[in-house]
């Protein structure tokens, strides 16, 4: 007869134990990244709301790589206790990039937490910057929110509740202004609408006479259009002063991209002339 202790089975035991938590690592860390990148597609196709999309399923994502990595690292010990390294190698390599979704998911996160949820962005709300009847209808059109100058964040919103959408963008996007430059209007205007050009922008307008561009920008992964109008009026003292208004078709958070947009394009033109 042949005799056996409890070594093998004990061995059985724990190695369906480590590969049943490498395998539940690898599968939240799979629904990680699907969720990742079903959200965009299924905003998209109506499925769900861009608030759903941009923040519910983020959050999931983020908590679903999180598990993936408390299971990578106790499938990694139970890899060092029964000598598998090759299954220590997998537990390495899911713990890796487990940790790298989970890093840049919880950036974005803490990012619309500390952003102020505004959609309408602009270099002087004293002296806001009009769009023109064409462009108001075609929002009309499409279903977007209206423009207002007079924009408030509605509760529900922590530390922005109740305030303007000036008093928001003074508070975090105080670098968003007004450039002036030591050129006329017309040659300013026709450098602007190179710039909106060479951005993506599709430019609608371009009147060097009113000083008046505007021009829309889809988003890659959202397709989220933005509407931007772009005036141009000649300073007292020389030069030519440019405005810009950035504004989502969308209500609700923008993640600061109208702002983006804004600096980016002022950057652009500065670069140009």
């Amino acid at each position: 007869m042949t005799r056996t202790d409890g070594s093998d089975e004990s061995e059985r035991q724990g190695g369906g134990m480590r590969v049943a938590v490498l395998f539940g690592a690898c599968v939240l860390f799979v629904a990680s990244v699907a969720m990742m990148v079903a959200a965009p597609f299924l905003f998209r196709w109506g499925v769900v709301d861009l608030a759903t999309a941009m923040g519910v399923l983020q959050k999931a994502a983020l908590w679903s790589a999180v598990g993936a990595i408390a299971l990578g690292v106790v499938g990694l010990v139970l890899s060092f206790i029964g000598h598998k390294h090759r299954a220590g190698i997998v537990a390495v390599l899911v713990t890796a990039a487990a940790g790298m979704a989970a890093g840049g998911l919880y950036g974005r996160v803490m990012q619309r937490e500390d952003l102020p949820p505004i959609y309408d962005v602009q270099t002087d709300w004293n002296l806001p910057v009009a769009f023109t009847e064409a462009t108001l209808k075609e929002r009309e059109k499409s279903g977007a929110v209206k423009v207002r100058d007079d924009a408030i964040i509605g509760e529900g919103h922590g530390h922005w509740s109740g305030k303007t959408f000036a008093e928001a963008q003074g508070e975090f996007f105080d670098d968003v202004k007004p450039l002036v430059l030591p050129a006329k209007e017309p040659d300013v205007v026709r450098a602007a609408a190179k710039a909106a050009e060479r951005m993506g922008w599709t430019v609608t307008k371009s009147d060097p006479d009113s000083g008046m561009i505007e021009a829309v920008y889809r988003s890659a992964w959202y397709e989220l259009v933005h509407d931007i109008a772009i005036r141009v009026f000649p300073e007292p003292a020389g030069g030519s002063r440019v405005d810009v208004r950035s504004t989502s078709r969308l209500a609700g958070h923008d993640m600061g991209e109208n702002a983006a947009l804004v600096k980016q394009f002022l950057d652009e033109i500065v670069m140009a002339l």
